[in-house]
């Protein structure tokens, strides 16, 4: 999973990152707007539906071309991207179809910080700006359950830059500069905390089955 402190922190950034920069696994993505700008999230404004009705939409990107962050998954590798759009309060509702569209989906990506109030991530990175002190009331809830914080940042090098409402605690924490590629200490961690984890794990059930 991947969250943000704030709106345009990022977030679809570091997916996109993180599919490149590991392409041979299969990512199946996925989007989750929890709530929605223009009303309904099937029919749009023009729909007259109540609270209950027309919670969530699932849809599956088609087109790598378009200016969406799921086409944008897709382009940077992804098999499957998946948008997620629901009522505010909703997501719930949604869970249990996507569960279905995942399929036998190898390994999936999701950017949402409300999502992991329901699904608990084997990672789970949480994207900073430490020049903003605005903190998303979701992010604020799920900040203490993040594996590492990635600081999005005009700064680059070693030291963390200053400002902001930084989280303080021992979990690892990575800089990013904005534009450049994923850090090589990121990537190894992610590579060492889920993807060899996930062999791992993908290991003993073979074992036990066999």
């Amino acid at each position: 999973m991947v969250g943000g402190q704030r709106r345009k922190v990022g977030k679809s950034a570091l997916v996109v990152d993180l599919i490149k920069a590991f392409p041979k696994h299969k990512w199946t993505a996925i989007k989750i707007t929890p709530y929605t700008e223009y009303g309904c999230p099937v029919k749009g404004t023009n729909c007259g539906c109540g609270p209950s009705e027309h919670t969530f939409s699932i849809q599956i990107e088609k087109s790598k071309g378009r200016r969406t962050d799921t086409s944008r998954f897709l382009a940077a590798g992804a098999q499957k991207a998946i948008w997620v759009e629901t009522k505010r309060g909703q997501v719930k509702d949604a869970l249990a179809p996507l569960a279905l569209a995942l399929g036998d989906a190898e390994n999936v990506i999701a950017e949402s910080n409300t999502i992991v109030r329901h699904w608990r991530p084997d990672l789970f990175l949480l994207v900073l700006d430490p020049s903003k002190m605005d903190f998303k009331t979701s992010a604020q809830a799920v900040m203490r359950v993040a594996d590492a914080f990635v600081f999005r940042s005009p700064f680059s090098g070693d030291a963390h830059p200053k400002g902001g409402k930084i989280p303080k605690s021992g979990r690892p924490r990575f800089v990013q500069a904005l534009e450049s590629g994923l850090p090589n200490n990121l990537r190894e961690f992610v590579r060492q905390r889920f993807l060899e984890m996930d062999h791992h794990r993908a290991e003993q059930m073979r074992h036990i089955f066999s």
